[in-house]
């Protein structure tokens, strides 16, 4: 596992990470990305940094700002419109965060801020404006779907498009997206979040019993929990020693939870919780198929990458997804797993049941998956390849050797 303890060395270049949180569970990638960099000099910039312990920075420099990381929402979101309405950036910080972190530069002297999410871009755009700081920034899946039904965010977002110095993006569905909206095609990369893949080992359950089946998510309504569920229902009458384990938290646990009592296996899906990642990773090499049920949300959210996918793919589980979003980029359909339609319950469970009654199957999808992820989904080279975007931002920008910090 990655230590939190970079490796640097003083003349590589300054880059501000920016992102609303560090640490929580449902993205171990970004702590991942921000302790494997190597050939730049980080500095995390944030609003929160939660579970410190699981997911230390170790020498990394970080600032925890001071101030509400969600301004524009609530009763005062008015206000805050009116007072960015001169920029037309509805999502920049003002006031007294504007000046913190105008001080913050002023003092770090970063060389190129690197934005997780769009709304987050937006925030700290001011400040790259203001200082010639070349800004990237790097979408991941709300901020390129759902959140684009907000107006105030969609005029933001374009008006700012083409001062990004490059973005990033997780999937290929994100690309031809800004690809339609006129960002030139060398300013956009296509990096997918990556995972450790030599610190998973191919899975070793003796589904004899009765198989397996994973799912680690979310538990909110786009992720399709409840597809899966029902689908698990079905295959339980066949194999009444089946097993479903659900890893992961959301608003919606209590209901699936009376779902699956409802559908007459309360006793055979067994609800974890959130777990650290060695333990959730026990819990894919003890499985014997990995589910993911992703459906187009009703708030216009489309799944960006599913890095539990990837992770199942690392422990060599052959896995059964939705065409959701960036998915079809990981699974290749019939080779490293199966691809149901968004919804179908009995497409879902017809998929379930093949894979349980076929070990060779399992077996061949599960080694192909593995060797996908190895050379698809690696997190050091995804980290070598966002290095090198940054790298070339900051040697393309004119005044990245004198910044603008009076």
């Amino acid at each position: 596992m990655l230590d939190g303890l970079t490796t640097t060395t003083a003349a590589a270049p300054r880059v501000w990470i920016v992102a609303e949180a560090v640490g929580e569970p449902s993205e171990p990638w970004l702590w991942r990305q921000i302790t494997g960099l190597r050939r730049i000099r980080p500095h995390v910039v944030c609003w929160r940094h939660t579970n410190e312990l699981a997911y230390p920075l170790g020498n990394i420099p970080r600032t925890v700002l001071p101030f509400n990381p969600h301004p524009f929402e609530g009763t005062g979101r008015w206000v805050y419109r009116l007072r960015n309405l001169p920029h037309w950036n509805f999502f920049a910080s003002v006031g007294s965060e504007r000046r913190y972190l105008c001080e913050l530069a002023r003092r770090t002297r970063p060389q190129a801020i690197l934005a997780h999410f769009g709304h987050f871009a937006l925030r700290v755009e001011p400040i790259a404006r203001q200082f010639g700081i070349p800004l990237v920034t790097h979408f991941h899946g709300m901020d390129i779907s759902s959140m684009l039904r907000n107006r105030w965010y969609r005029a933001s977002l374009f008006a700012a498009l083409p001062f990004f110095a490059a973005v990033i993006v997780v999937g290929s569905h994100q690309r031809r997206w800004l690809l339609a909206q006129g960002v030139p095609a060398d300013r956009i990369h296509l990096i997918p979040c990556g995972v450790p893949v030599q610190e998973y080992t191919p899975a070793q359950h003796d589904a004899s019993a009765g198989p397996r089946f994973l799912c680690v998510s979310r538990l909110v309504e786009f992720k399709g929990v409840d597809v899966s569920i029902q689908a698990f229902a079905i295959v339980a009458r066949q194999y009444p020693e089946a097993e479903l384990v659900i890893i992961g938290s959301g608003t919606d646990r209590a209901c699936l939870e009376e779902l699956a009592r409802s559908s007459g296996v309360g006793d055979q899906v067994r609800f974890l919780g959130d777990l650290p990642s060695t333990e959730a990773r026990a819990w894919f090499q003890s499985s014997d198929v990995f589910l993911q049920h992703s459906v187009n949300g009703s708030n216009g959210w489309v799944e960006g990458f599913g890095v539990s996918i990837a992770e199942a793919a690392s422990s060599g589980l052959p896995v059964i997804v939705t065409d959701c979003g960036g998915i079809p980029d990981q699974v290749v359909d019939h080779e490293t797993g199966l691809i149901v339609p968004q919804g179908d319950v009995q497409a879902m469970s017809d998929a379930m049941l093949r894979l349980a009654r076929d070990a060779a199957l399992r077996s061949r999808m599960g080694r192909a998956g593995r060797q996908r992820a190895v050379a698809c989904f690696d997190a050091r080279r995804q980290i070598e390849r966002l290095e090198d975007v940054l790298l070339s931002v900051v040697a393309n920008n004119a005044h990245a050797s004198i910044p603008a910090y009076n």
